[in-house]
């Protein structure tokens, strides 16, 4: 494993070295070559991609102008003021996000406005359901731009139900997080590197280096650019606590435009290893689990296509193929055990849309195709085999009414998934083959109206039915017959724009959801003499209010998100509980801090949760003290010149105030590191 480790990150490492030879190349090519004059090779200052404009007809993953008020836009800069350890830490920091850690086989649970289901893209790539394993090594350093949709009523960015196994999960998505990775914006290279401790564990460090430059000029019609990343860290710890992970990552992008046409390629690879942290039982026992991946393995591409035949006529196509491999070692620490499991995921998809405007008014077409399958034990399966894809459609209409004063839009989209094969026992190897599940369908509505310079009303409305929810061994107790999960939310928000230091922006939100689908305890032997769960049906209602609040005063910039959830409540068997306190926290509070000054700067945040209690045990603790903490980072960073390089040192520190807080009960607490400090060295050229 070494050994093949090793090679990628030399590969990697040479590509890289080569695009920054290229990069210094194009940066001192002059007039005199007048082979390159021809198609003007010459690196422009910087740029400005449009295809990170939020309402851009050439961006991917563009939404409704009614539904740009529950989307969260973290640029490269947001993420350097926070410092994340890592993907998930720094989604804990935005609005309305609760993320809940355990050390088992699904490490991370990220929710959205107390519940639901997240799907995670990344430039096009839509990820499968094991993106909690394969984002945790995802390196900072290789994102742009991170694009948070809370409301999911963006009918055209992805299917609206999980891809993979058909009894991968259920409901319908209640959001999207969309990642965008780096594009150099003119002839740069960046090394940077970090060694960091926490609080009685040893040492941490990781390194990257990204060479990019960008080709040709606009004024040619020609123009393009390449990219490459390689990046390593590695997190040990000791055996009491066992959380340590490493990885290896490359990256690789490149892209060119052509008069109207664009084409963009990606193409990233990692591999590591993932220690599952052990639980702290009540009293203080640990659990003697010593559960790890080694290696895990992923492989992503994709290509995305943008033609814009005239102004008012684009149309896009993407395509991506991804690639997961896991090892799973199960030991144990108080015996020998030893037991070692394989698992495979690939998942591919195509997407073509066209975005037709008329006048004030635009159309959206588009399809979308994925497929994915996947082998061998994954998470509580001791046996996974599938084949499935998913074929979906949608279609939507915006209007500008009153110079644009008022915007309304309503959309459709239906996607059906097709079971080629499906089975979770190796005695019945392919229990379904050539099944197609009931369709999954979503009707979205929203309006928009900018009543004055400062003021602007939002509203989305969402009604969807999931269709068939599983494809086999989903029974009740009673006998009774499971229904369709159907859907129904609304979001109202007020935006304003009062002054440049105070832009309040407050939004009601309510999801009422319908025969949700949960595993009981009970059992029953099916006709294959193994053990299948019971399922029973429950309603959900949640509600809810957010508020944002930015601004910036001359070098001084805040930015607050409030999220209080007043209803979290489930209906099973006439029986109506509301979870707030209980396993839903009733306010989430986060806040960010940046100062600048000459050629410093400083950024501090923090995050307060409310504590709640209900745990999911298999030591048998139902109820346990989570949540309820106050954590606080900070860094400070300076720049000092050198010729041409630029030398950036951060010294950084997380949880500040060493909280000993925990978010989930299961084999025993799993608690938070602690205070950690760190330095941080960046050299730009």
């Amino acid at each position: 494993m070494n050994v093949t480790k090793n090679q990628n990150l030399s590969m990697s490492l040479f590509a890289a070295l080569a695009i920054l030879q290229v990069s210094v190349q194009a940066a001192d090519t002059t007039t005199a070559s007048s082979d390159l004059d021809t198609i003007n090779v010459k690196a422009p200052a910087t740029v400005e991609r449009d295809d990170l404009k939020l309402d851009s007809v050439t961006n991917l993953y563009r939404v409704e102008s009614t539904a740009q008020f529950g989307t969260q836009v973290l640029t490269q800069k947001e993420i350097e003021a926070y410092s994340p350890k890592d993907f998930f830490d720094l989604m804990d920091k935005a609005i309305g996000m609760d993320l809940t850690y355990q050390g088992r086989k699904s490490p991370y649970f990220l929710n959205i406005r107390g519940g639901g289901s997240i799907t995670y893209i990344i430039d096009g790539a839509i990820l499968p359901s094991t993106s909690n394993r394969i984002l945790q090594k995802l390196p900072m350093t290789a994102i742009e731009e991170i694009q948070i949709i809370r409301g999911s009523t963006a009918l055209a960015l992805a299917p609206s139900i999980g891809i993979g196994a058909s009894n991968s999960g259920s409901g319908l998505n209640t959001g999207f997080i969309i990642i965008r990775t780096k594009q150099p914006k003119k002839t740069e290279g960046i090394l940077t590197g970090y060694m960091e401790k926490a609080v009685s564990q040893p040492s941490a460090n990781g390194q990257s280096i990204y060479a990019g430059t960008r080709l040709g000029s606009s004024a040619s019609g020609l123009e393009g650019y390449i990219g490459g990343l390689v990046s390593r860290y590695d997190r040990p710890s000791k055996d009491e606590w066992f959380d340590g992970s490493d990885a290896e990552s490359g990256m690789i992008s490149g892209g060119i435009n052509v008069g109207r046409f664009s084409l963009n390629l990606m193409g990233y690879k990692d591999s590591g290893r993932f220690e599952m942290q052990r639980g702290v039982a009540t009293d203080g026992t640990l659990d003697t689990s010593k559960w790890y991946y080694d290696p895990i393995k992923t492989d992503i591409f994709s290509a995305d296509m943008s033609m814009q035949w005239n102004e008012n006529q684009t149309t896009l196509f993407s395509a991506f193929k991804t690639q997961y491999k896991q090892t799973e070692i199960a030991q144990n620490f108080a015996n020998t055990s030893y037991s070692e499991k394989h698992y495979k995921e690939d998942t591919k998809g195509y997407s073509l849309r066209h975005n037709a405007r008329f006048g004030d008014t635009l159309i959206q077409l588009g399809g979308q195709i994925t497929g994915s399958k996947g082998f061998g034990p994954n998470l509580s399966s001791p046996y996974n085999r599938f084949k499935t894809s998913v074929m979906g459609w949608s279609a939507s209409v915006e209007q500008k009414l009153f110079n644009g004063d008022v915007v309304l839009d309503g959309g459709y989209r239906r996607d059906t998934k097709h079971i080629d094969n499906s089975s979770t026992n190796v005695t019945r190897d392919n229990a379904n083959n050539d099944v197609d599940m009931a369709p999954a369908t979503v009707i979205a509505l929203g309006a928009l109206w900018h009543i004055n310079d400062i003021f602007t009303l939002n509203g989305r409305y969402f009604d969807g039915n999931e269709g068939t929810n599983g494809d086999f061994d989903l029974k009740t107790q009673s006998g009774d017959p499971l229904h369709a999960e159907s859907q129904k939310r609304i979001e109202i928000a007020l935006e304003s724009n009062i002054t440049p230091y105070f832009k309040p922006m407050v939004t009601w939100f309510k999801v009422d959801m319908k025969n949700q689908k949960t595993a009981t305890n009970a059992t029953y032997t099916g006709p294959d003499n193994n053990l299948y769960y019971y399922y029973t049906e429950s309603d959900s209602l949640r509600e809810g209010v957010e508020l944002a609040l930015k601004g910036d005063f001359g070098n001084t910039g805040y930015s607050l998100g409030w999220t209080r959830m007043f209803k979290n409540e489930t209906t099973s068997a006439g029986t109506t509980t509301d979870s707030i306190g209980d396993s839903t926290p009733a306010n989430s509070i986060t806040a960010l801090i940046s100062h600048r000054w000459e050629n410093y700067r400083a950024n501090i945040s923090a995050k307060r949760v409310d504590g709640w209690s209900t745990s999911t045990s298999a030591m048998g603790t139902a109820y346990a003290d989570l949540g309820d903490y106050v954590r606080v980072d900070a860094n400070i960073e300076g720049d000092f010149k050198f010729d041409q390089y630029t030398l950036t040192a951060k010294l950084y520190g997380r949880n500040l105030g060493n909280e000993q807080y925990a978010t989930r009960y299961t084999t025993g607490y799993y608690y938070d590191r602690g205070r950690t400090l760190g330095l941080e060295l960046t050299m730009a050229f």
